[in-house]
């Protein structure tokens, strides 16, 4: 369904690129068919990411940079830290610039969902101050959102 309201789109400046180069990637996600704030409410959590990766497919150190789009809001719902969701026809847009600084690189991009971003935290919290009788549900609870896509452990993507 997300993509269905969502328009994803990924450019990059040019088809190849050499060691001293500069790499230069846009990656931009907008609300085109949603009709209302994208994502609706607190649980989701979408990250756009890009990085530059070497012919293995491994990660360079220090080379992914994030767009994050979300409503956080404090585990008690009782504030608002940041909303950053997409009204319709808002366009979030990762503007990507990395030098390389040796051949085989290339740059890596993502749009992922994390659907369940925010129980995630909302679990990780009372077991960290002790749950008590209820530990055993909590822990259940936290293993299910687990099992769904979650955020670089969600707290380092704020």
């Amino acid at each position: 369904m997300v993509r269905l309201g969502l328009t994803i789109v990924a450019r990059i400046g040019a088809s190849r690129y050499r060691a001293g180069d500069t790499i230069s990637v846009t990656l931009s996600v907008e609300n085109t068919r949603v009709g209302h704030a994208f994502p609706t409410y607190v649980t989701p959590r979408v990250v756009l990411s890009a990085e530059l990766v070497d012919q293995a497919g491994e990660v360079i150190a220090g080379s992914r940079e994030e767009r994050v789009i979300a409503r956080d809001v404090t585990l008690d719902l009782s504030r608002e830290r940041a909303d950053t969701r997409l009204l319709p026809g808002a366009k979030a847009v990762l503007h990507y610039r990395r030098r390389v600084d040796r051949p085989g690189l290339r740059a890596r991009v993502r749009v992922v969902v994390y659907p369940d971003a925010f129980y995630t935290d909302f679990f990780e919290s009372p077991l960290a101050q002790g749950a008590g009788r209820g530990e055993a549900l909590i822990r259940e609870a936290l293993g299910a959102t687990r099992r769904s896509p979650s955020p670089c452990s969600s707290k380092n993507c704020r």
